[in-house]
Order: structure tokens, then C-alpha cells, then sequence
């Protein structure tokens, strides 16, 4: 490799090294001029001089190593911290469930009108008859996604059962890959080597380009960010949400048809108490298929006969109008959770709009929970609450998380906006993180979420209590639960 190309390639030459010249092996000495340099000066020449200008640059070194070191965000802690604290909180004042159950996953992808749909089923081990929750999730997750919500409720005594469409699940998967190699920060760990040889393989092929060799050509973020909102157009429309609403009820058969097999987990299945949950996208999916008006005809399914709903950042696009009647027909107890900074990337909701859904609808069996600066990533139900609880934003999120981060992609389609106004929100100027708090959000979604079902599905009287009494207490500044 020849001097320049070193020198190039490696940083630490400029900041720390003797200077060169390109077309000479040996550096050029410069006299300077008695004229034009004080005698001092002179006296700094060859050696001595040379040991000054390194000595300069080390400082300079040294000085941006320290600024790099102030701006930085503090380590995201271990999966093995984060585990033990969130715990902790959840037994300092938590919704307990009576019972906590050992539980089995079963995996499969069924075809439907030649379209893959990615299935899990997770549930108590015991045999039983437990009642059935249908999770749906995101645009861009696949059926795994939601770990910490399904896990949560089938040790709670629930069996999940969680449903995506294959095209669905890789909808975002090219832009995620580009996204993912624009900030250091966003190399997968070690427990995602599988995801980052996905990533590196859909990467677009190198070209030739640049002074010092190839560099691979990729789209700016603003392009990416357009597209992604053109993406995300595409699915939440009533074409997509149609096929979807199909693939829910043909899949919903197809639990009955196998429970009644009596297949592994599957007949433990109670399809007298059916529970339709859902985020992002999925609580597209099921605010349509209990009734909300989209003013085109939807497909209906006479047997899917829910008695309740959960949904996670629920999508209430305004362009769609009729926003005081279209929710009319949720008449079913519901729970809403969303939070202050729930901003997806699309540009089709924005926090101050998702609470419509709860507003909007007829009164009785409605709560909300609303997190306090929590964003979009931290509903998704697929991290454990360290990352939320740090200040500020990572870059190359798509500013799909204004609370410390798909599950993980600004605001209403703007990026680093609030929905009160830069720097805003709901409740009003923003704070700087409690290093707490992410965790305390993720444990209350788990605590509501458990004590709402309990409450209506067990009827069990200390989860009303709890949720009644003593949840609002509980939660303080991590935000707050209402009814009506």
C-alpha cells in the first residue's frame, strides 16, 4: 500500500503523523525565512520543531477524543441488568396474577390463497382450557414480535396466538438494512449476527465511486424516509386491510379446526373468550374487524365473536374524516395504550390523535393508558426498557422513538416533533429521561394489560381493585390510566 493510501485509510496518521508529500519518498524540508519567522521560531527547526507539531496534535487528538466521550450515549445495560430491574419494579407495587404458569411456543407458516402467514402459539404447559388471545403485530415484525407482551399474558393464564403475513413481515426489510449501517451504534450484537448477515446480504452492491475506491451506493435518509412513508401508505390502505381482515378469519378457522384435532396447544384453546390485540398495523387490523367504519365494505366473519380488545398505538389516520362516528361500533370493553410521543413514521398518525379511538368510542369498558414521553418503540413489546429510560435520540431510527428510540421507527411524519410542538407533548416541555422510567413503562403496559384482562375474562376482584385503586398511584410520572 503505498504512503497516501495509508494515510487515507488510517486517521490517525493525519492527526498524529509527520507530513508527506505525495510525489516524494522523503518529507521536504521547509526553511523558513529570516525575514518572515521570529528568531524563536528558528530555534524550533528539524527536531525540535518537529516534536512541537506532534506534540500539537496530540493535544488536538486528545481533545476530540474527550468531546466524543461527553456526547455520547451512556451503554445500553445487559439483557441480564435489564431483566432484574424491570422485575424489581414490577414487584414494587405491580399487578401480581394469582398464578404464574410454565409455557410451551409452537411455530408454523400456513398458506392462505398462496400468501406464507408466519403463526406462533404460546401457552400454559398445563392442560387446560384457557381463553385465547389473537395478537397482531406491526408493519415490518414478524409473528415472534410482541415477546413481552404474549409471554406476559400466556403466563398469566392466557393462550397467544400471533399471526403475520410473510409479505408483511419483510415490507420494510431492505430499508431497515440500509438504516442499520448508517450509525455504528446500529451493528447487531452478538445475538443478532443472523439479522446483521440478512442485513449485509440485502445491502445494494458496491459501485465504483470516491477518491480512494468503492463505495456502496445507497439512498439518502430523506429518500428512504419517503419511501418508508409511501410503504406504509400502501399497507394501512383499505385494499391491504381488506386481505388482511381475510387472512385473520381464515386463520381463525383454522384454530378451531385444529383445536378440534386436538393438536398440542391448540385444544387448550377456549373459543368462548376470544381477545383481539394488536399494534401499529395489527390494531389496524383489529379496530376494523370490531366495527370501525372505514366507509368501504370490510369482511365480516360471523364466527369470530371477541368479547374484549387491546390495542397498542392504535392508527387514526384524520385524512380518513368522520372521526366522531366511524368508532361507534366498539362497543366491546377496550383497552388503549399509547403514549405522549407515539409518533409513527408514516405520516398517518401522530400522538395527539391515537386517544381518539378511546375518546371517539361509546363509553363503558374503555381504559387508557397513556405513557408519559414514550414513544412508539416502547409499545412494541420487543425490548426491555433500558434503552427508553436514556436521554435523547439514536440517530438513524427513522425518529420512529422520541422515548429513547420498528418497534423502534418522527413524529407524525416529522422528525424529532412532539405532538405538542418541538420539544412538547402532551404533557407538556419535555424532561430529561429518568433513567428508570423506560423500565416502570414497559412493567405498567405488562401490569394494565394483565389486570384488564384478568379483571374482565377471570372476573377476578383484586385485579379490579388493583386496576381501580391502585394502578393510577403506582404508575406517577410514568403516566396515567383513565376510564370511561
Amino acid at each position: 500500500m503505498s504512503q497516501a493510501n495509508k494515510f487515507f485509510m488510517n486517521p490517525a496518521l493525519f492527526i498524529t503523523g509527520m507530513p508527506f508529500r505525495l510525489d516524494a519518498s522523503k518529507p521536504r524540508r521547509r526553511r523558513p525565512s529570516i525575514n518572515s519567522v521570529p528568531s524563536r521560531a528558528l530555534r524550533l527547526t528539524g527536531f525540535e520543531g518537529w516534536v512541537s507539531h506532534k506534540a500539537c496534535r496530540l493535544l488536538l487528538a486528545c481533545a476530540l477524543m474527550l468531546l466524543a466521550a461527553c456526547s455520547s450515549r451512556p451503554p445500553l445495560p445487559s439483557q441480564e441488568d435489564q431483566q432484574e430491574k424491570l422485575s424489581e419494579i414490577l414487584s414494587n407495587g405491580g399487578y401480581k396474577t394469582a398464578r404464574n404458569f410454565p409455557v410451551d411456543v409452537t411455530h408454523d407458516v400456513w398458506i392462505y390463497q398462496q400468501t406464507e402467514l408466519e403463526v406462533e402459539l404460546v401457552g400454559p404447559s398445563a392442560p387446560g382450557s384457557y381463553p385465547l388471545i389473537i395478537y397482531l403485530p406491526s408493519l415490518g415484525e414478524d409473528a415472534k414480535a410482541g415477546r413481552l407482551w404474549r409471554e406476559t399474558w400466556a403466563k398469566a393464564g392466557y393462550l397467544v396466538f400471533s399471526m403475520q403475513p410473510v409479505p408483511v413481515s419483510q415490507a420494510l426489510k431492505a430499508l431497515e438494512a440500509e438504516r442499520r449501517f448508517d450509525d455504528p451504534e446500529e451493528i447487531p450484537d452478538d445475538d443478532n449476527t443472523e439479522l446483521a448477515d440478512e442485513n449485509m446480504a440485502l445491502r445494494p452492491e458496491p459501485t465504483s465511486g470516491g477518491w480512494f475506491g468503492d463505495k456502496p451506493r445507497r439512498q439518502s435518509r430523506t429518500a428512504r424516509e419517503s419511501e418508508l412513508r409511501y410503504v406504509g401508505h400502501q399497507y394501512f390502505g383499505v385494499e391491504n386491510l381488506k386481505t388482511r381482515l381475510a387472512q385473520l378469519f381464515w386463520a381463525y378457522a383454522q384454530l378451531q379446526t385444529r383445536a378440534g384435532l386436538r393438536q398440542p396447544l391448540y385444544a387448550s384453546a377456549d373459543f368462548s373468550k376470544v381477545i383481539l390485540a394488536g399494534y401499529d398495523l395489527g390494531a389496524q387490523t383489529v379496530t376494523a374487524a370490531l366495527g370501525e367504519n372505514f366507509g368501504s365494505g370490510l369482511p365480516r366473519a360471523d364466527q369470530l365473536k371477541p368479547v374484549a380488545a387491546m390495542v397498542l398505538s392504535p392508527s387514526v389516520d384524520l385524512a380518513e374524516g368522520n372521526v366522531r362516528s366511524r368508532f361507534q361500533a366498539l362497543r366491546l370493553p377496550m383497552l388503549t395504550i399509547t403514549g405522549s410521543e407515539d409518533n409513527d413514521p408514516y405520516a398517518i398518525s401522530s400522538a395527539a390523535v391515537r386517544t381518539a379511538v378511546w375518546e371517539q368510542a361509546p363509553a363503558g369498558g374503555k381504559y387508557l393508558l397513556l405513557l408519559r414521553g414514550a414513544g412508539h418503540r416502547l409499545l412494541s413489546g420487543n425490548e426491555l426498557g433500558g434503552r427508553f429510560g436514556l436521554s435523547g435520540v439514536r440517530r438513524g431510527d427513522f425518529g420512529m422513538d422520541s422515548g429513547g428510540g420498528p418497534g423502534g421507527h418522527s413524529g407524525g411524519g416529522r422528525r424529532g416533533m412532539s405532538a405538542g410542538g418541538a420539544g412538547g407533548g402532551l404533557f407538556g416541555k419535555t424532561e430529561r429521561r429518568d433513567p428508570n422510567l423506560g423500565y416502570k413503562q414497559v412493567a405498567a403496559i405488562a401490569s394494565v394489560s394483565s389486570a384488564f384482562l384478568d379483571m374482565l375474562i377471570k372476573k377476578d376482584e383484586f385485579a379490579q381493585a388493583w386496576l381501580n385503586e391502585k394502578a393510577g398511584k403506582w404508575l406517577d410520572r410514568a403516566g396515567t390510566l383513565q376510564t370511561r
